[in-house]
């Protein structure tokens, strides 16, 4: 064997061990991801929940009262 061929096969080596390290990273950050995404669903959905039942408990499920915003003033006294 070489110098060249040994220095080659050490670069190989060092590439592979890289390569290795690199692919146990992404896995780590690929379950990390899927932790993270798991939580947002389930946040996504209790929020969806509260907003549900404020709508049936505020408005019985509809909006009420949404025509009066912004009315100005002076005509609420003129249809009192």
């Amino acid at each position: 064997m070489t110098e060249d061929e040994r220095n080659l096969d050490l670069m190989v080596a060092e590439l592979e061990q890289e390569n290795r390290l690199m692919r146990a990273r992404n896995e780590r950050l690929e379950r990390t991801l899927e932790e993270i995404q798991s939580e947002r669903d389930k946040l996504r959905a209790a929020v969806e929940r509260i907003i549900a039942v404020s709508n049936v408990a505020l408005w019985n499920g509809r909006p009420q009262g949404t025509g009066e915003v912004g009315t100005p003033k002076r005509n609420q006294e003129t249809n009192d």
